[in-house]
């Protein structure tokens, strides 16, 4: 598995998503926020090293 750092286009909030696919091609994902409490758009920011 690969954990990947994202942050919430609406707040900032960052985050990590821990998956087995390459998320570097999709370049964001449309998942729920914490911090929100909605739906939004997350930019991934690359691998946790």
């Amino acid at each position: 598995m690969t954990k990947w750092v994202l942050q919430c286009e609406e707040c900032g909030n960052k985050w990590i998503l821990d998956v087995s696919f390459d998320l570097e091609k999709i370049g964001r994902i449309f998942h729920y926020c914490s911090n929100c409490r909605k739906n939004t758009f997350h930019k991934v920011l690359g691998k946790m090293e």
